[in-house]
């Protein structure tokens, strides 16, 4: 224990009345306590505990604890709930397609139904491809906020991946198929098969046109715009070509004959309108300037 002793000048020195020395209680030294309580001698008024300012470390970092934690939340529910749905619409869709699918998939004719099927989805795609292509530098575009270029930019290239996966599954389908006449040799080499010759070259002949468009359109951030932009122009070209492949060659050409049409009509449209629009803004800044 530390003492603390009061000491006060009894005497004035050069008539200077004696101050008065605060002293120390020392009873309040000790581990956790201030350093003391000052007590002015002479008087009866006590100060306020002296505190040193002591740094406080700062707190540890906590980890957040969410409340309700041993419980899902709503939230979880829903996402279990959607993913059962999927599940047993998914499994659904199974039995029933399986069911019906046993005997196809000992029917000689599998590849040729398959190749049809990859073949139809291949000039949808396509199709969509186009108008989009087309719709992303039509001025008519410029009155419409929504969809965003950069969303028509991505569908566009999306659907060019897709066209090409589909387009690959087709000629694979037609190649092993071992009555459509066309084999491996008709698949990649024009006037090559030997049923429908023309029709199949055609689509031969539109599927290096459609590599040739969407490889240039990929390197379009490494060769200038003048060498891969009038290559990517003939995209129109090239779904012209498909679109006569797609009706000479194929066997349910009746069927989907007015989807050839409309699709065919509607891209011929766009293309004009384009075009016409296009000339007729250049042919007016001309005449302004």
């Amino acid at each position: 224990m530390i003492a603390t002793t009061s000491t006060t000048n009894s005497t004035a020195r050069n008539g200077v009345p004696p101050i008065p020395v605060p002293e120390l209680d020392s009873t309040n030294f000790g581990p956790g306590r201030a350093l003391g309580t000052v007590v002015v001698a002479g008087s009866d008024r006590t100060e306020a505990p002296f505190r040193p300012e002591v740094e406080v470390p700062a707190p540890l970092p906590t980890v957040p604890v969410l409340a309700g934690s041993g419980r899902p939340s709503a939230a979880t529910g829903r996402l279990v709930a959607v993913l059962a749905g999927v599940l047993l619409i998914s499994w659904f869709i199974g039995r029933v397609t399986g069911a019906q699918g046993r005997s196809l998939l000992h029917n000689k004719m599998l590849p040729w139904i398959l190749g049809r099927g990859l073949g139809v989805a291949a000039y949808v795609a396509l199709t969509a491809m186009v108008v989009l292509g087309l719709w992303l530098r039509h001025p008519w575009r410029a009155r419409f906020r929504r969809p965003a270029p950069a969303s028509i930019l991505w569908a566009h290239v999306a659907l060019a991946a897709c066209t090409t996966t589909l387009v690959a599954g087709h000629l694979c389908a037609l190649a092993l198929d071992k009555y459509a006449g066309v084999g491996w040799t008709g698949a990649f080499v024009p006037w090559g098969a030997h049923a429908k010759t023309t029709g199949v070259a055609l689509g031969t002949i539109a599927f290096y046109g459609l590599i040739l468009v969407i490889g240039t359109a990929a390197l379009a951030g490494s060769i200038g715009r003048s060498s891969w932009f009038p290559i990517h122009s003939v995209s129109v070209l090239v779904f012209c070509v498909t679109l006569a492949h797609g009706i000479m060659s194929g066997s349910d050409g009746g069927t989907l004959r007015w989807i050839y049409v409309a699709s065919g009509l509607f891209v011929v449209v766009l293309q004009f309108t384009r075009w016409l629009v296009g000339t007729l803004t250049r042919g007016t800044e001309i005449l302004v300037e």
